[in-house]
């Protein structure tokens, strides 16, 4: 983790939570899926893990698709892949470098996320 790029993706990770979730309210399911994005990386590698996320057969709650697209939107905002796991096949960058990146853009989004409401089954809570 680089804290220096960790705040430099704050203000971006902002921007772009800002503009998935216009409302300002953010479902507390995403609030799981990115403490949990972190560990699988981890655990399983990048690849795996961004493919998982971006599954659209899941059986998660609320879109966990929206996520990848955040870090990518984040990491490379003119990139022209729609993908973060087609983003990651198609880089000549390292890999390692490349995992390095997209974990801090998730720790910068984990941390914006908990500036916002979250919402649970009509209830709204601050965190």
């Amino acid at each position: 983790m680089s804290k220096k790029r960790v705040e430099e993706y704050i203000p971006k990770a902002l921007a772009v939570v800002e503009n998935t979730f216009s409302s300002g309210v953010i479902p507390k399911e995403y609030n799981g899926y990115i403490s949990s994005f972190g560990a699988g990386l981890v655990q399983s590698g990048l690849k795996p893990t961004v493919a998982i996320y971006e599954n659209k057969q899941s059986q998660s709650q609320q879109d966990r698709a929206k996520l990848p697209k955040m870090i990518l939107q984040i990491i490379d905002p003119d990139s022209n892949e729609q993908s973060l796991l087609r983003y990651i096949l198609n880089s000549n960058e390292d890999e390692n470098l490349l995992k390095e990146k997209i974990k801090d853009a998730s720790i910068a989004i984990k941390l914006v996320i908990r500036t916002f409401k979250l919402e649970t089954e009509g209830k709204k809570w601050v965190t």
